[in-house]
């Protein structure tokens, strides 16, 4: 133990993970409590450490103890200690300090880790938000390994023109009003109609079943309290246009102006949940994903911002997926 843990240990200072265990146990613990073992943590942190960025995935060489956070609509939440299997793969999320003492994690297979760490009364207690996960830096670098990822790939040409093999999905995103717009769904109905004309029925009806040309994504994690076939933002109308195509209408939209506040249509929460359900279908189907820079037109989004829950939702988990930029 380095000089400075030392003289915190004397002081009476307690690690973080000490001071955690406390709270699990019911204990309060002031905040110029967690200040102090956030000291001393820092200083028992070994040198030459790597402290990954935010979006890089690492992979558990081992079974690996870590802690958890569940998340509740309301002011609290809950937590304690569990176990990551060898195997398994979590997203790193962005620090928000430099050389941090851990790292808040949401693991790949998602339904699997929360039905195995999370207990059932926290599952269905109505105002249950879902989990993350808080793994400490040294845990990272030496019970983990990081996972490269394709990145994603920039073409100039046309996303309805798509140019892998195999099954393909074409992203791209809608308003909730039932407007087809005039983006690049243009050129979509210029190829196919279908799509077009199955978005406005879906308006029109508010909710379908599925055939064998159209077709929904539920997440169970997500729709235990709603429906994976109603027209509203977040879901997703899969239409089938060729024997190895699908486009994918995404709800992620609001209206088609900005509103009151000058915020403009596009809403990343549900482009985000969209997607998850784009990448779950797309690993049924075995089937790259295709798009344009959605999102970025009359909806108004941020392209590093889109980017982003790309990568989140797609690249991660290892789909391929193509953007294409017009020539």
């Amino acid at each position: 133990m380095n000089i400075r843990a030392l003289t915190y240990r004397i002081l009476g200072y307690k690690t973080v993970d000490e001071l955690f265990d406390e709270v699990i146990k019911g204990k309060s613990v002031s905040g110029k409590a967690f200040d102090n073992a956030r000291k001393l943590s820092k200083a028992l942190m070994p040198t030459g450490l790597f402290y990954p960025n935010g979006g890089e995935v690492f992979e558990a060489v081992q079974d690996v103890q870590i802690s958890y956070l569940t998340h509740f609509m309301a002011p609290y939440t809950g937590g304690d200690k569990a176990k990551l299997l060898k195997g398994e793969r979590v997203i790193v999320s962005k620090p928000n300090q430099d050389k941090p003492l851990g790292y808040y994690c949401y693991p790949i297979n998602a339904d699997e880790v929360e039905d195995r760490i999370i207990p059932y009364s926290d599952k269905n207690d109505p105002a249950y938000n879902g989990f993350s996960l808080s793994i400490d830096t040294k845990s990272l670098n030496t019970d983990f390994k990081q996972i490269e990822l394709t990145p994603i790939k920039f073409l100039k040409g046309d996303a309805t023109n798509p140019t892998d093999n195999g099954t393909k999905i074409i992203v791209h995103i809608c308003n909730d009003v039932g407007g087809w717009g005039k983006g690049f769904v243009m050129a979509i109905s210029k190829k196919w109609k279908l799509p077009e004309t199955e978005y406005r029925n879906w308006y029109k009806n508010k909710e379908l079943e599925q055939t064998d040309t159209v077709q929904f994504e539920r997440l169970e994690s997500r729709d235990k309290y709603s429906n994976e076939k109603k027209f509203e933002l977040g879901n997703v109308q899969f239409v089938k246009v060729t024997d190895d195509i699908w486009i994918a209408n995404m709800i992620a939209q609001r209206d088609i102006k900005p509103d009151k506040d000058g915020l403009p249509p596009i809403r990343y929460t549900f482009v985000s949940e969209c997607l998850e359900r784009v990448r779950q279908f797309a690993k049924r189907q075995n089937a790259s994903v295709h798009m344009p820079r959605i999102g970025c037109g009359l909806a108004g989004g941020q392209w590093t911002e889109i980017e982003k829950i790309i990568n989140d939702n797609l690249i991660a988990h290892e789909i391929e997926t193509t953007v294409y930029d017009f020539e």
